[in-house]
């Protein structure tokens, strides 16, 4: 990709663990106050700094929802994309069948699928994650508990990328 595509790209990545995954089910508080400020960032992004290409690691829980919040601002904001990036074919082979619906209902609305590997590896999902991070100018960044900050934001601020960071307490703030 070249350099001014990625100006106009943001990615979403999640450090969630499977305790945190309960922010992100539909009826709860917290999901309802994350999926908010997601919004908010999307478009701040898309008014303010003109993105216009919007990359997710489609794992369960905060890269789907910023899947889902991108589609359902396509509406209004029509030159948007969406690429959902899978780290291997098989990616959402163990979820439950609601988790897989979901998966395969936003990979269908997708624009565009970016498959980098066929099968799982150790490292698979960190080279998804370099993917994007070199892809994008901008990171939308769940992190599930404050202070715990992921190597790979550590090394995207490194190499000058835009981190807006959501995490589990509910602390926005935007790392420039």
């Amino acid at each position: 990709m070249r350099g001014s595509n990625r100006l106009k790209t943001c990615c979403f990545i999640g450090d969630c663990t499977q305790n945190s995954l309960f922010l992100f089910k539909k009826k709860s508080s917290y999901f309802n106050n994350i999926k908010l400020k997601i919004e908010r960032a999307v478009v701040s992004l898309i008014e303010n700094l003109s993105v216009t290409n919007f990359m997710s690691g489609m794992n369960i829980g905060f890269e789907l929802c910023g899947a889902e919040i991108v589609l359902e601002k396509k509406e209004k904001y029509p030159g948007i994309i969406l690429e959902g990036v899978l780290p291997y074919e098989a990616h959402s082979i163990n979820w439950t069948e609601d988790q897989r619906n979901k998966y395969y209902s936003i990979m269908e609305k997708a624009d565009r699928e970016i498959l980098l590997q066929y099968r799982y590896t150790d490292d698979c999902m960190r080279k998804r994650d370099m993917y994007m991070i070199h892809h994008s100018k901008y990171i939308i960044y769940f992190q599930e508990y404050t202070g715990n900050i992921n190597s790979l934001i550590i090394f995207a601020k490194s190499i000058g990328r835009s981190i807006i960071t959501i995490d589990s307490d509910m602390i926005n703030k935007i790392i420039i």
